[in-house]
């Protein structure tokens, strides 16, 4: 990243508590279903009474990849063969905390955020967000709290990722002491604005759905931000994805819209894993997929492996068919794209991008 971006580049990140961490990792990896545990209500306390007995780890793309073990540490570049070294670990950690301007933590979002806001000298508007989680889903060991003992059996497995959070949750404190007390009276003030703006758009979505709309959202100026006002086309803005951002944007500055041919898309680690963890090699691409042929495989796979085979395969085909009239593209560092430029989006898709335009 250095060697593509200027020196006074602001580098961000978040962090969450390492035990909540491992708990949704064995929901959204499927842990739970992948490895051989019989407590299929709460697989946690199985696996943390020895931790390596279960294969928990592959190699993908030449990286060895574990998401249980110091799962957060490697999210930030940490090497899982490194995971008992924490010499190496504490001399990892001490550079980040040079290289990072912040390093959020999730367990205190709106703290974070407001740090945020003052190091980079933004504004409230800036850091407003949707409240409603979008991607919240229920398992049955979400809310599980872990004994003593399980918690230690976890904090020896994966030692650095405790000490990174543990470094950074402290780091963040520090912060917020050096700030002085009006840090708080700003927090309120945000989170003050940031439900009214999330009632505003909850009321906004819902009177546009009756083909109605609602008058502009004035917030006034106090001793922390410009006033400014909040409209519907701001809601919408507020809920998009990164992805639909950029595209629009792209859209607008009459940049194509670059996709990567079907044969060279990257498989993710989520479907690998229940092949890697079978002892298996992975698919580094759709094109892999299309190429393997379970019938010259030594042992069968499984029903899951199965469905999996042939939801990649019919992604394939529903790829080939959206990139059936684009163009090729050769990028000189990136390699061959797919190119579509469109130029019917209305414009009033656009309305919410005036003012940064």
């Amino acid at each position: 990243m250095e060697s593509k971006f200027p020196a006074n580049t602001a580098y961000l990140a978040i962090l969450r508590e390492p035990f909540s961490h491992l708990k949704s990792s064995f929901n959204f990896y499927r842990l739970d279903r992948i490895l051989p545990f019989k407590n299929r209500e709460n697989p946690l306390k199985e696996f943390l009474r020895n931790p390596a007995k279960y294969p928990t780890s592959g190699v993908v793309q030449g990286i060895l990849v574990d998401k249980t073990r110091n799962a957060q540490a490697f999210d930030m570049g940490y090497p899982v063969e490194k995971d008992r070294d924490m010499q190496y670990g504490r001399e990892y950690i001490k550079q980040l905390d040079r290289d990072f301007t912040l390093i959020l933590i999730l367990e205190y979002l709106d703290h974070s955020l407001v740090m945020l806001k003052r190091l980079m000298c933004w504004e409230t508007r800036d850091m407003l967000y949707i409240t409603e989680s979008r991607n919240s889903k229920t398992y049955p060991y979400k809310s599980y709290r872990p004994t003593e003992a399980e918690r230690a059996a976890h904090r020896q497995w994966s030692p650095v990722e405790y000490a990174m959070y543990n470094h950074f949750n402290q780091t963040l404190w520090r912060k917020i002491d050096e700030q002085g007390p009006d840090f708080f009276e700003e927090l309120e003030f945000f989170r003050q604005v940031n439900k009214q703006v999330n009632d505003f758009c909850s009321h906004s979505k819902g009177k546009r759905k009756k083909g109605k709309d609602l008058p502009t959202k004035h917030i006034p100026e106090s001793p922390w931000s410009e006033s400014f006002d909040i409209t519907p086309h701001f809601c919408t803005l507020l809920g998009m994805d990164y992805s639909s951002i950029d595209y629009l944007i792209r859209t607008k500055q009459g940049r194509p819209t670059l996709k990567k041919p079907c044969e060279q898309q990257k498989v993710q680690l989520k479907p690998n894993l229940f092949f890697l963890l079978d002892g298996r090699p992975g698919f580094e691409t759709l094109a892999d997929v299309m190429k393997y042929n379970p019938k010259k495989s030594k042992k069968p796979l499984n029903h899951e492996q199965s469905d999996i085979l042939g939801r990649l395969a019919k992604s394939f085909q529903k790829c080939k068919k959206k990139q059936k009239h684009l163009k090729d593209h050769f990028h000189e560092v990136a390699g061959n794209f797919k190119v579509k430029v469109d130029k019917n989006i209305p414009k009033e898709m656009f309305d919410f991008l005036k003012e940064d335009s």
